[in-house]
């Protein structure tokens, strides 16, 4: 449709620019050609496409019948401009190639000048830009460039459509420049053109990552499109909008969105709503709304099984679902790969099986079966390597077949131009035989001038020559830089193989360090609980000892005491009551010692805290029975340490022992008590104000001696300061982490 205001407008003008005398005679013709191309021309509009092309064929043959050669030819541009935007690419290229003739033999410039831009659009859509430059420069060379018009606005534009698929922005950028200035000074109309070049350039600014400007352009396009009322291409305009306000302004995106299905349902054309749904879901996709996405996928897939059509994109479909469903249901993912893979297999579609080994190497890394991923993405290689050498090939064959065909021109340009001599040499001859110098002169003058001619053209044609050979080297560059690469895989493959050993032997050490670690955990998990068994053990054996050393003496005495008693009971009442005091006495030092036993053991009472509660409370009840006053102190920061049971039960068992010596022998009316740690040492000190004793003399109290054993088992020190008249000072210090 590149034609459809451009045409009708200026075509009454044109087919009456014969000569005056005919210009009458065609006036009726034209008038009835006019009506035809117009009524075409409106259900390609509505892009009814069979009835366009009927009319158009109505026009075609009264123009032959009555031998109308301008209105053949414009009725054969409108047929042109209907089988491109049908996709009739080899059908379009006929008739624009009919039309050019047409144009020559009228010499009408114009007329050639649109031919060549149709088929330079016919190469651009089949995209073969190469080849479609050419055309585009010719028509602009030809004719457009010095006459602007609505053709020529449309030229501009599909000639930088053209330079921007080659990636060539600058030059796409210029062409569409022109081609909106032109349009512009046509002043109103040609909205649809004008939509189309504002499109065009918003792309331009899009590749150049300018998203202010490409939205700007984008909406003027879309703004055009509206005004034309031509609602298929609105539906396009509106899907590249989302597009471009992606990651700008998502609310705009899906506004955008929802207008592109809207306008693409009310068309009609399944291409231009397949187009709007696959919008659709890229939209949804980039905004992680996985089950929207997934229902415009399952929307095109329905629609492009319907109408199979097109099943390379039903084949894609197909992949784009299983992509949707990976993350959601591996089953259901895995049937639409394979329904891909049945598809693609059966087209022999190089570039979707590419795409779907490589998907399917995802999909099996993802669930961990590496040999099936692994599989797969080698099979993907091999197909991308594939197509890569396939148009290498391709690419050396069209530079050798150019190559080859352009020797062929050159040397039928060189021939003509000898034999063009060779005659001028001939005509010379016989001038000068004839006595006419003049035309002798002439002819020598036109041979000097065909001589130079020839010396520049074969310059021309060695540079060709030297400029396709260089091409075919580049190529041949190509070609070796990917045997290299093809060498460089297999070595990768090699060392894949080789790391994947290295991998299997790692992780059998790892495996076997697993296992001997697994072993040694449990011989030191066993040793550890023989330890504990053996403390525990050892806890036991101690209890044992301190119920013995403890309890088990003074329960004898009890039961020597009670035998004494009661033998004693008849004979002498006053001893007896004695024995009973004592057998009172000792019942009760019995009682005590379980007690310090089983405080010793409980481990709540681990903290200094508690056994400083226990040394007051044992004071309290030995000596302030007699009067003796006591002061135990303790620096604060020690109260939150801990002792072991051991350490417990001896401590306070040497504590006890001093304040019980205190209470019988001392006579004493103070007793200090100090704890206090200096380094990795705890000092225990207990002095008091009594008669004393010689520390330096003989002596041999158990007690004393308890004292001592009890110190040297906490690997600690014991020492006993006394003199007779001048108290008592005992230290201990004993080692704590």
């Amino acid at each position: 449709m590149n034609f459809r205001l451009c045409l009708l407008c200026t075509f009454s003008l044109l087919l009456l620019t014969a000569a005056a005398p005919r210009a009458q005679f065609y006036s009726k013709d034209s008038a009835t050609i006019f009506k035809l191309i117009a009524t075409a021309e409106e259900h390609f509009s509505n892009s009814i496409y069979d009835s366009a092309l009927h009319y158009c064929d109505l026009a075609i043959n009264y123009s032959r019948h009555n031998n109308y050669k301008k209105g053949l030819a414009f009725a054969l541009i409108e047929r042109t401009d209907i089988l491109i935007d049908k996709g009739d690419l080899e059908n379009a290229a006929l008739q624009a190639g009919s039309t050019r003739e047409i144009g020559q033999q009228l010499k009408d410039s114009m007329i050639v000048a649109i031919s060549l831009m149709q088929m330079a659009q016919v190469n651009m859509y089949d995209k073969k830009y190469d080849e479609a430059i050419p055309y585009f420069e010719k028509s602009v060379q030809h004719y457009f460039e010095k006459h602007p018009s609505r053709y020529a606005a449309l030229a501009f534009n599909d000639f930088g459509f053209t330079y921007g698929m080659k990636g060539e922005l600058d030059k796409k950028a210029h062409c569409l420049i022109r081609s909106i200035d032109v349009y512009e000074s046509l002043g109103d109309g040609f909205d649809g053109e004008k939509a189309a070049a504002y499109n065009n350039l918003a792309t331009v600014y899009y590749e150049l990552k300018q998203r202010d400007k490409t939205i700007e352009y984008a909406k003027r396009s879309v703004a055009y499109r509206e005004k034309a009322g031509d609602i298929s291409r609105l539906s396009l305009g509106c899907c590249n909008l989302s597009q471009f306000y992606l990651g700008v302004n998502n609310e705009e995106a899906r506004r955008y969105q929802r207008l592109c299905v809207k306008y693409a349902e009310q068309s009609g054309d399944e291409s231009r709503i397949i187009h709007s749904y696959i919008t659709s879901s890229l939209i949804a996709s980039e905004q992680k709304d996985s089950t929207t996405a997934l229902e415009y996928e399952m929307k095109i897939i329905s629609l492009l099984e319907k109408n199979r059509k097109d099943p390379l994109m039903l084949a894609r479909r197909y992949i784009a679902a299983g992509m949707a469903f990976m993350k959601k249901d591996s089953v259901q993912a895995l049937s639409w790969f394979n329904k891909s893979l049945a598809l693609s297999g059966s087209l022999n579609d190089k570039f979707n099986l590419r795409d779907l080994y490589y998907q399917l190497a995802i999909f099996y890394k993802d669930h961990q079966n590496y040999e099936e991923a692994y599989h797969y993405y080698v099979r993907h290689i091999l197909y991308r390597d594939s197509i890569i050498k396939n148009n290498t090939a391709t690419a050396i064959a069209g530079l050798e077949a150019k190559y080859e065909s352009e020797k062929k021109d050159n040397l039928i340009s060189r021939l003509n131009t000898a034999q063009e001599i060779k005659t001028l040499q001939i005509e010379k001859q016989k001038a000068l035989l004839a006595g006419n110098l003049e035309e002798a002169r002439r002819k020598q003058n036109e041979i000097i001038l065909l001589s130079k001619e020839k010396e520049v053209q074969d310059l021309k044609i060695s540079q060709q020559d030297e400029k396709l050979e260089k091409q075919l080297l580049q190529v041949n560059y190509n070609q070796q830089q990917l045997e290299l690469a093809a060498k460089e895989k297999q070595l990768k493959e090699k060392q894949l193989k080789s790391s994947r050993m290295v991998r299997n032997l790692l992780l059998t050490s790892l495996l076997l360090l697993l296992i001997i670690g697994f072993f040694l955990f449990n011989r030191y998990q066993l040793k550890r609980k023989i330890q504990e068994q053996e403390a525990l053990l050892a806890v036991r054996n101690n209890i044992a000892k301190d119920l013995h050393d403890e309890i088990g003496s003074t329960l004898t005495s009890i039961r020597i005491l009670s035998e004494v008693s009661g033998k004693d009971l008849q004979k002498e009442g006053n001893k007896v009551s004695g024995f009973i005091q004592k057998i009172t006495e000792q019942s009760a030092a019995a009682q005590q010692g379980i007690s310090d036993i089983v405080w010793a053991v409980k481990p709540e009472n681990d903290k200094l805290e508690n056994m400083v509660v226990r040394m007051r409370e044992y004071a309290a009840q030995t000596l302030e029975s007699r009067n003796i006053q006591t002061s135990i102190s303790i620096d604060e920061k020690l109260l939150d340490t801990s002792l072991d049971m051991r350490q417990r039960r001896d401590l306070f068992l040497i504590y006890k022992e001093a304040i019980n010596n205190v209470s019988k022998y001392a006579q004493a009316t103070e007793v200090d008590v100090i704890i206090t740690q200096q380094e990795q040492e705890l000092n225990l000190t207990i002095r008091d104000n009594g008669i004393g004793f010689n520390a330096n003399g003989t002596h041999s109290s158990n007690g004393l001696n308890n004292m001592q054993a009890r110190a040297n088992a906490l690997n600690g020190t014991l020492s006993i300061h006394s003199a007779e008249g001048q108290g008592t000072l005992i230290s201990l210090k004993i080692p704590v982490t």
